[in-house]
């Protein structure tokens, strides 16, 4: 896993969003390869993405159902590797994050259980 790799991840306000949001910083600040990419500044670019996504692979992190970020890229005609469901990978853990301003004990739980999983899935692509 040595190819630069952009996480672009869910940024809602919900406890989950917060989750995704320090799990991908913290895989970004411990990571060279890997750069943690603000889906709200492409949605508010028209028709262009940043060009932190050149030349990197790219990941999506989804916090909810809705799937904000690969409807985001999708529009941009952004291409991506991997769709990472993070509620899910939550939820198998049992965790239950419920603070969206500061991570509480399941969310301080749920941000390392992410990251070992993302981790995990990225040495499959």
């Amino acid at each position: 896993m040595n190819e630069k790799i952009a996480l672009v991840s869910c940024s809602g306000l919900s406890p989950l969003g917060l989750v995704v949001r320090a799990a991908t910083v913290e895989l970004a600040l411990d990571n060279d390869n890997i750069v943690a990419a603000c889906i709200t500044e492409y949605s508010a670019q028209p028709n262009n993405c940043s060009p932190i996504l050149d030349d990197a692979k790219i990941v999506s992190i989804t916090g909810c159902s809705d799937d904000c970020v690969s409807v985001i890229l999708k529009e941009k005609d952004v291409d991506v590797v991997k769709n990472i469901d993070a509620e899910n990978v939550v939820k198998a853990f049992d965790l239950n994050p419920n603070d969206s301003i500061r991570l509480d004990d399941d969310g301080e739980e749920a941000v390392r259980v992410l990251k070992r999983y993302i981790l995990k899935e990225l040495d499959s692509i």
